[in-house]
């Protein structure tokens, strides 16, 4: 089968449909696409399955080769807890800034809740 090699790439929880796919004309059978996958999974830790498909210039194709890499670093899962964790900064409404700037009564606080300033009761110190 002369023509190109599809190779796709997918992380974690990923499937072959979901990955990036590359193309590759050096890749032609099975010894080189496993040289391949594990020097692709030794430079990305993030790659956890790799397939290899021969394609012929008619559209037919058939599997080359698969792998699976055991040292996936990081995991769909883990992507999406660190997402939760950010703290989201709420935005005054024009208004809110419009109002807040010519009393200045309100100020936003790092976690978004809006803190009233304390105004000082402007006491003189009688002085002799």
């Amino acid at each position: 089968m002369s023509g190109a090699t599809e190779i796709y790439l997918c992380k974690a929880g990923q499937s072959l449909k979901q990955g990036r796919v590359e193309y590759s004309d050096s890749i032609e059978n099975k010894a080189d696409a496993e040289a391949d996958a594990i020097e692709r999974c030794r430079f990305n830790k993030f790659y956890a399955k790799l397939a290899y498909y021969a394609v012929s210039e008619n559209g037919d194709f058939r599997c080359i080769f698969t792998y699976n890499n055991p040292n996936v670093s990081g995991s769909v899962g883990e992507k999406q807890e660190e997402k939760k964790k950010k703290v989201s900064v709420k935005k005054l409404s024009i208004i809110e800034r419009v109002v807040g700037s010519l009393t200045g009564s309100t100020k936003k606080s790092k976690k978004g809740k809006k803190v009233k300033k304390k105004k000082t009761a402007g006491k003189k110190s009688k002085t002799a």
